[in-house]
């Protein structure tokens, strides 16, 4: 009471109590001292001494007294806080049918934004789980597109020891490269996905391992001892998890080496899906092994088969590195003659690894914050709704004593409660809504180990929950008719919902909820239409029953063609006689890199008798190492000439077959039959490389994509340029499982210690190549349906009310001689007028937006008029089944029925 009546007297009010109190103390003792014969000066002198330091005292209590002021606004509120929620939970329970129509409009709008967040989070936000990562950089080579060289190059091992010797700009580098294993057991060789990789690697990442030791110096160098390390899945799914695995040997590819260390879990550095394709890197890295340069190696600056990892020094950005390293290459171009122009270009680690798909995430986070959007608005109308059906009662809370905020803040906590209810589910919901999500891009997705629902992302929905809540209340609070309250109590309660400005707020949601439809459901019908375009185009091969397979010989010892070359390409060459002698295998055949996997190798070529391009990188191509009838095999239609045969042996004439880009680009006009070229391709295998003839004419293979131009290609055979790998295609009679059986029989027999794995069909490798295309599609269309469905269920509550409001209307209308269609075109008016204003909103939304769709749409620009026709037909058909149920509702009424009542 004390509290309430002195509340006029400013925040000093405190101060003063404990002054007036002590002040009371004071004068009762001194009263004592002046009783027991003091004179009352010497009373009081006595009564302070007794009392002690005065402003000690009084700042204690002052100081006490605040704590428990403290303490006790906190107890208040959160004993308000507490009955206001469980006011609010009674609420929702007494409206089942309200409650679960927001819950689960909620669960789906912010179950859809958690799931892509949790997948943006992953890909793009979450810190690479290495060591400062932000000073991580990957190092790359550039060219000019003019000389065939655009884009990221990888470095060779003279570019990469250069720069480790002479970067001071770096505080350390790191080389890699692809390297498979093959580990022999009870059954079939096993493939294990490896990588050889410089000793600093490590430490570069600043990465330790969870059991043993990284690599020395020593063991990288030539004659050094053979080490691995293994990752912690393979270490559990191989030996169990057991620490003696630490020292252990294990026989690689046929050669004896030690296992030195367990990486820590989660490691798989390099993952293939965050690097370019044509480094060949598997998904996910097994086992490491030290990378032991060799003297030709030293000098090597013309072969680019090697990724580079570096960490800038303190205080050195990305371009000012980048400057350094590439005068540096320029000095020593000059040094030595190099035609070529290359510099060099630094890529955060985390730009790397998530660059290639932002612009595709980011599309559908916008997408899906649409949805989210919609949702609200829908809840919202709900809210508005409901709020204007409840006037009666917040005006008998106010008649009791209830002040405007205090309504607010229980509006506001009803709202929180019901927002947090549908997060709830919402992250139940994105759970599988993840891992459905992911299935989609298995392999194409960088980082998809680092997708995981965590604190962010849960941070990031509660988060959203508060505010939306927040929002919904402060909706809710502005609906209410706070000077009209009292009136409200005499109101009728089917009356509340009236009032030209909640009406033309509730249309004005659903106009934007039908507006942001259109424009998600235009982005989904040209992504639809773009990904139909892309399965069209012909990849140059045909995919009906043939099976795929990876064969890898064992490759320990470094890649040697001089020394191994024979015996790679007797195993072959006997593998694939044997596979197409084999019962329902139509023809066999192998190629150093599939087509569509973006796996590619590229070199200079030249024309013997041509003269030289102006171009300082001369003519670029890809060329490819093929065995056995693999242009049979995979369907490839021969244009001129023949395919390699029995005449195609390493004792024979050196011979090629080109593309028909090849043709156009370097040959127009004349018969390429019998010309030759000389490649650079061939300097692992001889040197100098000798002139091959080309023998054959083939059609144009997509190697990178679908939707990627025709290049240059060149085939080389097995016979006359040996390679330790091949993918094997069986074309088959029947299904193309069949030929599995025999392909892994004759690879056993022939070397136990050859791995088969990948497996699959060439349908599947086909599929797969438009994973990222089918997924952006999939996604923006489940989008732009669920989108669609909240926009529908909006107008119809909408018009649903609408009708109801109109009850009497539309009763004295029929009672004056209108008949069920005038009513029925009455309420259809209604509802397609709103659609309307939508349509049209949502046509200049998505033009406005159409850029952003443009890098993503193949075969046609973004807008086109077709498909904004098409898509906004849609949108009015539904929205005319939608208005139609509660117009044929209201056709319905029965006029006296209808005045009786009111």
């Amino acid at each position: 009471m004390k509290r309430v009546f002195r509340f006029s007297e400013g925040r000093d009010g405190a101060a003063r109590d404990v002054r007036s109190e002590i002040r009371f103390h004071l004068e009762m003792r001194a009263e004592e001292f002046v009783a027991q014969g003091m004179t009352p000066e010497e009373a009081r002198r006595a009564a302070a001494d007794a009392f002690g330091d005065v402003e000690a005292i009084e700042s204690e209590v002052r100081s006490l007294r605040s704590g428990n002021e403290r303490r006790r606004r906190l107890r208040d509120g959160l004993r308000g806080f507490g009955t206001d929620v469980a006011f609010a939970l009674r609420t929702l329970r007494k409206n089942p049918g309200f409650t679960l129509s927001a819950v689960a409009i909620l669960t789906l709008g912010l179950g859809a934004t958690t799931s892509v967040f949790t997948v943006v989070n992953g890909v793009l936000l979450r810190p690479l789980p290495y060591e400062r990562p932000e000073s991580l950089a990957m190092v790359w080579l550039q060219g000019s597109a003019a000389e065939g060289l655009a884009g990221n190059l990888p470095l060779s091992s003279g570019f990469y020891l250069d720069l480790k010797a002479q970067a001071r700009c770096l505080e350390g580098i790191a080389g890699f490269r692809s390297w498979s294993y093959s580990v022999a057991g009870d059954g079939p060789a096993e493939k294990v996905e490896g990588a050889r990789v410089t000793p600093s690697l490590f430490g570069v990442l600043g990465v330790r391992p969870y059991l043993g030791q990284t690599f020395t110096e020593a063991e990288a160098a030539p004659g050094g001892p053979r080490v691995a390390l293994i990752s912690w899945s393979y270490w559990r799914r191989r030996f169990g998890g057991a620490p003696s695995v630490v020292g252990q040997r294990v026989m690689l590819s046929g050669e004896p080496f030690t296992i030195v260390g367990v990486m820590p879990k989660g490691f798989a550095f390099p993952r293939g899906a965050e690097l370019p394709p044509g480094l060949n890197f598997a998904a996910r890295t097994d086992l490491w092994t030290p990378f032991v340069f060799s003297a030709a190696d030293t000098r090597d600056h013309g072969t680019l088969n090697m990724a580079a990892v570096a960490r800038l020094a303190p205080g050195v950005t990305a371009a000012a590195a980048e400057a350094e390293l590439t005068a540096q290459l320029h000095r020593w171009s000059e040094e030595n003659g190099s035609r070529q122009r290359l510099d060099y270009r630094l890529v955060s680690l985390q730009e790397q690894a998530g660059g290639p798909v932002r612009r595709s995430l980011l599309i559908l986070m916008g997408a899906v914050g649409l949805v989210l959007l919609i949702a609200c608005a829908n809840v919202t109308n709900l809210l508005l709704a409901r709020t204007a059906a409840r006037q009666r009662e917040l005006a008998v809370r106010a008649a009791l004593g209830a002040g405007r905020g205090r309504i607010a803040r229980q509006l506001a906590t009803e709202n929180i409660v019901l927002a947090l209810l549908g997060t709830g589910l919402g992250l139940a919901f994105s759970v599988g809504a993840v891992r459905a999500m992911l299935s989609l891009v298995p392999r194409s997705l960088p980082r998809v180990d680092d997708v995981s629902v965590d604190g962010r992302v849960i941070a990031l929905a509660l988060g959203a929950a508060v505010v939306l809540g927040l929002l919904f209340g402060i909706a809710t609070a502005y609906q209410v008719r706070w000077t009209q309250l009292a009136a409200s109590l005499h109101d009728a309660a089917g009356r509340a919902t009236g009032g030209l400005r909640r009406r033309l707020g509730r249309r004005f949601l659903v106009v934007l909820e039908i507006s942001l439809s259109l424009v998600l459901l235009i982005g989904a019908a040209e992504l639809t239409m773009s990904f139909l375009r892309l399965q069209r185009v012909e990849p140059g091969f045909s995919a009906e029953r043939a099976l795929v397979a990876d064969v890898q010989m064992p490759l320990a010892n470094g890649f040697d063609p001089a020394r191994d070359g024979p015996r790679w390409r007797a195993f072959f060459a006997q593998l694939l006689d044997r596979l197409n002698a084999a019962p329902g295998i139509v023809a066999a055949g192998g190629v150093s890199s599939m087509p569509l996997t973006g796996v590619e190798e590229g070199s200079g070529v030249r024309i013997v008798g041509r003269p030289a391009p102006t171009t300082s990188s001369g003519l670029r191509t890809q060329y490819f190492v093929t065995a056995g009838r693999y242009f049979e095999a995979m369907g490839i239609r021969l244009a001129a000439g023949r395919v390699f045969d029995g005449r195609d042996r390493s004792d024979g004439a050196p011979v090629v077959i080109v593309n028909r880009e090849f043709v156009r680009r370097y040959l127009p006009g004349a018969s390429p039959l019998g010309l030759q070229i000389v490649g650079n391709f061939e300097f692992f295998f001889s040197n100098p490389p000798p002139a091959r003839t080309i023998v054959g004419v083939v059609d144009d293979v997509r190697q990178a994509a679908r939707d990627a131009s025709p290049v240059p290609q060149v085939y080389v055979p097995e016979d006359q340029m040996p390679y330790p790998s091949q993918t094997l295609v069986l074309r088959t009679e029947g299904a193309a499982s069949i030929a599995l059986r025999p392909l892994q029989t004759e690879v056993k027999a022939l070397d136990p210690v050859a791995s088969v794995s990948n497996v699959r069909s060439l349908e599947e490798l086909l599929a797969s190549s438009l994973a990222r295309q089918r997924f952006s599609a999939t996604m923006l269309g489940l989008f732009a349906a669920a989108a669609m469905l909240l926009s529908m269920v909006g107008l119809y509550g909408v018009i649903a009310l609408h009708v109801g409001q109109r009850r009497r209307e539309i009763g004295v209308r029929m009672a004056l001689g209108a008949r069920a269609g005038d009513v029925l075109r009455l309420v259809l008016d209604e509802g397609m007028r709103i659609t309307a204003v939508g349509l049209v909103v949502g046509v200049a939304g998505a033009l406005a937006t159409g850029q952003v769709l443009r890098s993503l749409v193949y075969g046609s620009t973004a807008g086109d008029p077709a498909v904004f026709a098409a898509s906004a037909l849609g949108i009015g058909l539904v929205s005319l089944a939608a208005t139609y149920l509660p117009a044929r509702r209201a056709a319905r009424v029965d006029p006296t029925v209808s005045l009786r009542a009111d």
